[in-house]
Formats: C-alpha cells, sequence, structure tokens
C-alpha cells in the first residue's frame, strides 16, 4: 500500500509542477486532486501468497510444525505429494518405480508416521512387491494427486490436539473447502509427460486433472468437485548381483574360496588373507522392467452455512492407483565347484573377476525368466464435520468419518507371477566387475545356441497372492476456549474414539522343477521375442 501511495503523490506532484509552469496556476489545484483519489487495493497472489500461508502456520502453531500451501485452487508445487514434502526440512522420500512413494521425517522410516487427512487419520494400504506377506503401515502418498490438495503440515512435535501413533510425524493433508473461497472458481489442466527411460512405444503420457469450486446465495451454501486421471509408462533396467554372506579368508565353507592344496587354489589371483573379509556372488542378471500406472482421483465436498457462526461440511474422497510391473531378465546362478577368480587388496576385498566352468554332462542352465507384478490400490472416505463459534470464544466441532484402504491383485493369477525357462549346456560363465556394470558372459557347449528359442525349457514357477484392508470408524469432539485479558491464553478439549480393523492374507504356490519341467519341443517358439541389451543401459 505505501508504494502504490508514493507513485500516486509523485504522478501528480509532476502533473501540478507542469501546470504552473506553463499556465501559472497555482499549486492547490493539484493537492485537491490528491486527497480525492485513493490508491487501488493490492491482492497478493500465486507463490508470494502460499510463502505467506506457510509461515502464518508456522508462527501461530503450538509446537514444531512445518506446512506447504497451494498458489491457488488446483495449483500445488509438484503434482506427487511426496515429491512436494521433501521440499520441507528433515523430510526425505522413498521412490517406487522412479515416483515419490513414502516420506521419512527425522530418521524414523515411513511405518513412524500418521496421515490424517483434513484432521482424520488415513487407513493406509500397501503390497510392496506383492511377492510376500503384507504387514506395513507405511502410507503411500503415490496414491494422491496434489491437484486436490490445497496444503500439508507436518507436525515434527506431539500436540495434545493431534492423535497419538505418529512417532516421527503426524501428516495433515488438507483439501480445498468452497465456502474459504466464495464465488466461482476452477482450475483445468492438461499435461503431456515424456519419459525417455522407456525401452519401446511411445514416450509421452497423459494427465488430466480439474478443479471447480462454486458458492450460492451469498454464501449459504458452496460445493467444490475435484478430480484427476493419469497414465504413466516408464522403464527401469538393472543389472543385478545377489550376494552370499561374507567369509573370512581362513573359512573353508560351501561358497568361500579354495584354501591351499585344493587343485583350484591356483585359479585364484590375490587371494584374500586369512584376516581379510570378502564376498562370493550367488547369481547376477540383467532385468528389463517396464512399468505402467494409471491413477485416479476424485472429490466431492458440500458445505452449508446457515448462520455465520455455523458450518457443516459433507465430502468424500476416492482414489484409485493401478500398477503393473512387468520384467525379462536373462542370468546365471553359481554352483561353486570348478571356479577361477581375481580379487582387490584386503582387508575388504572385491572380486575383479569370478568365473565358473562346467561339464557337459552336468547340463548347467542359462535362465531366462519373466514376471508380472498387478496391484491395486483403493482409498475411500466419507466424512462430515460441524464447526460452531460460540459466544466469549468458546468453539465446538463435531466430526465423523468412515474410511477404508484396500489393496490386492488386478490379475487374475494372483499379485505377482513369476515363470522360469532356461536353455541348458552352458559351458562357462563370468561375472567381469572391472567396468561400470558388470558384465555376464557365458559359453555353451558346441552344438547349444543360447539365442535359439526352439532350445528353450520351462523350469520351476512361483504363483503368489497378497491382500490388505484397513478399515477407521473415527468420531471427534473437539473444543476450544479463547481467554481475553487473562493469563491463560486458550483452553483445548476434546475426545475421540476410532475403531480400526486390519486384515493381511497372503499364500502362494510354487514349483521347484529348475531342473526342467518340459522338454524343447513342448514349448512355444513364439513366446519369445529377441531383445539386444547394450542398448538398455
Amino acid at each position: 500500500m505505501t508504494i502504490s501511495k508514493t507513485r500516486i503523490l509523485s504522478a501528480y506532484v509532476s502533473g501540478a509542477s507542469a501546470l504552473a509552469l506553463s499556465m501559472g496556476l497555482q499549486p492547490a489545484f493539484a493537492q485537491d486532486s490528491i486527497t480525492e483519489e485513493q490508491p487501488a487495493e493490492i491482492v497478493v497472489t500465486g507463490i508470494r501468497a502460499s510463502l505467506n500461508a506457510a509461515s502464518d502456520i508456522k508462527r501461530n502453531a503450538q509446537g514444531v510444525v512445518d506446512a506447504i500451501s497451494a498458489e491457488d485452487i488446483g495449483k500445488f508445487p509438484d503434482t506427487n505429494l511426496a515429491e512436494s514434502l521433501q521440499r520441507i526440512t528433515g523430510v526425505s522420500i522413498d521412490r517406487s518405480n522412479g515416483e515419490g512413494s513414502t516420506v521419512t521425517v527425522r530418521g524414523f522410516g515411513p511405518e513412524f508416521n500418521l496421515v490424517l487427512l483434513n484432521g482424520r487419520q488415513m487407513p493406509t494400504s500397501t503390497l510392496g512387491d506383492g511377492a510376500s506377506a503384507p504387514a506395513s503401515r507405511s502410507f503411500d502418498f503415490a496414491n494422491l494427486a496434489s491437484e486436490g490438495v490445497a496444503g500439508v503440515e507436518v507436525y515434527k512435535s506431539g500436540r495434545a490436539t493431534l492423535p497419538t501413533g505418529g512417532i516421527g510425524s503426524t501428516i495433515n493433508i488438507k483439501t480445498p473447502r468452497p465456502l474459504d473461497r466464495p464465488g466461482l472458481k476452477g482450475s483445468v489442466a492438461v499435461k503431456g509427460v515424456y519419459d525417455s527411460s522407456r525401452n519401446e512405444g511411445d514416450p509421452i503420457t497423459p494427465e488430466i486433472s480439474g478443479i471447480i469450486s462454486d458458492t450460492f446465495a451469498d454464501g449459504l451454501f458452496g460445493i467444490a468437485v475435484s478430480g484427476s486421471w493419469q497414465k504413466r509408462k516408464a522403464s527401469v533396467n538393472q543389472a543385478n548381483v545377489g550376494w552370499r554372506d561374507g567369509y573370512l579368508g581362513s573359512e573353508n565353507n560351501w561358497g568361500s574360496l579354495p584354501q591351499a592344496g585344493d587343485p583350484r587354489f591356483a585359479n585364484i589371483e590375490n587371494r584374500p588373507g586369512p584376516n581379510d573379509v570378502y564376498q562370493v556372488q550367488q547369481n547376477a542378471s540383467y532385468d528389463l522392467n517396464d512399468i505402467e500406472r494409471e491413477r485416479l482421483n476424485g472429490q466431492i465436498v458440500l458445505q452449508v452455512r446457515p448462520a455465520d457462526n455455523l458450518t457443516a461440511t459433507l465430502d468424500y474422497t476416492y482414489s484409485r492407483n493401478t500398477v503393473q510391473v512387468r520384467n525379462s531378465n536373462v542370468g546365471i546362478w553359481f554352483n561353486f565347484n570348478d571356479v577361477s577368480s581375481a580379487w582387490t587388496d584386503g582387508p575388504v576385498a572385491g572380486p575383479k573377476f569370478y568365473s565358473e566352468q562346467f561339464g557337459a554332462n552336468e547340463g548347467k542352465d542359462l535362465s531366462y525368466s519373466g514376471s508380472l507384478v498387478e496391484n491395486q490400490s483403493t482409498n475411500k472416505s466419507l466424512g462430515a464435520n460441524l464447526a460452531w463459534d460460540g459466544p466469549g470464544g468458546l468453539r465446538l466441532e463435531l466430526d465423523a468419518h468412515h474410511s477404508t484402504a484396500e489393496s490386492g491383485a488386478n490379475d487374475p493369477y494372483g499379485t505377482s507371477t513369476s515363470v522360469g525357462t532356461a536353455v541348458f549346456g552352458v559351458r562357462s560363465q563370468t561375472v567381469d566387475y572391472t567396468n561400470d556394470l558388470p558384465i555376464i558372459s557365458v559359453e555353451m557347449h558346441p552344438g547349444i545356441n543360447a539365442l535359439d528359442a526352439g532350445n528353450i525349457q520351462a523350469t520351476g514357477n512361483a504363483f503368489r497372492n497378497a491382500y490388505f484392508k484397513d478399515r477407521i470408524n473415527e468420531g471427534q469432539l473437539r473444543g476450544s476456549y479463547d481467554f481475553e485479558g487473562s493469563i491463560l491464553d486458550s483452553l483445548d478439549f476434546g475426545v475421540t474414539y476410532i475403531e480400526n480393523k486390519v486384515r493381511s492374507a497372503y499364500g502362494f504356490i510354487q514349483n521347484d522343477t529348475w531342473g526342467g519341467s518340459t522338454t524343447k519341443d513342448q514349448l512355444s517358439d513364439d513366446l519369445f521375442t529377441l531383445e539386444t541389451l547394450p542398448d538398455k543401459f
């Protein structure tokens, strides 16, 4: 306001001087205009308003609180809540399939955080890789699109008014309320995400989001509707090495390096000493992972304010996140028989290369495996709130909600399906660690082509199915009383009832026919396609 007034005064003073010089008029004419003109009102929006709102929350809060506020309706800093939360000091994130998923606060892992939606405790469900029994209480922020979020508060210290259970932090996700922003407001966004990591196909995937909010009858009634749909495709390619537990150089166990007196001892270059520590790999592989994710979010909020001091709110929030990961890999396993290797210096030694030879009668396999993980997580929350500002600084709030989080298979064969195939007849296999990427090389016995699909046989397989559901029914009565001119500033009081029911289930069937379960002729060549590896890394 001060800047605008100064500019107006400068403009009129300059004009008065020009008139006085040319026409001889007295400057009182200009002075009359100064008193009559009023400076325009300045409304601050955008990123500056967002920063001010976050600062006000921190300043007025009791305890240690950090916050992020949306710049405007439908405009949160990032498209993913976890990505936004990592902007806060002391908050780090874990990524799943290249996208922020869970958060760690002050060094406490994701399972130590409590997540609230508009002050209500939210259920959580996650399956992880779908290949083990689900038991985590970590909240997956990838399930929620940020377009329908007005702000996030991270409480790093305890408060009597917060639910218990957040050892690391309590994270409160706030959604837009129509009566907080009177009038017709809205935002629609259409985006395209370019992801160059894809192994094949169009690298551009769509995102569509929108929110509309309006109030009626001079602020008596308000409605807000938001929705978001996002589809993403990406690829993650990996060179994996599975290591056995560490050995001392003096140990002589299965998998350890041969000792002096063993004929294979001569095949070791710079063997670790008796007191050195080293590790030997059990297996190595190249994995191509193609990821598809579809996220659907929606929310509707109805508000009624029959009096200035009474507001009723009814809201429903829905989210669905479907993830599919298709894995194709080629790999080797070691038997620790006729081995040769070279090592770095101790006291902690590492392999430069590790190799193993096989006879024609051993039938050693080169593994070709494929797996499919396809899961779906669904969150639903129906809540109602009644807030009343009474006389003399009294405020009462009644809130209740029914919320569920459910994760399970989106494939008829389970959450994780793995099918193994192989070509038998490996003569030698080696892993070279002297490059940036471990180099796997395989030599077959004469007459066997490892790239001929006609030589592939089916081996073992595993079918796993996991299920997780969390249901919360919660009712709260909260109140506060502000004292004016007293040594006591305010008094907060309330009571909360929570009913929490969790169900976790897991089952699997595995066939350990790794030596082959079919002949070459029983498996169709059309099941396989030839892929090149150097261009994938």
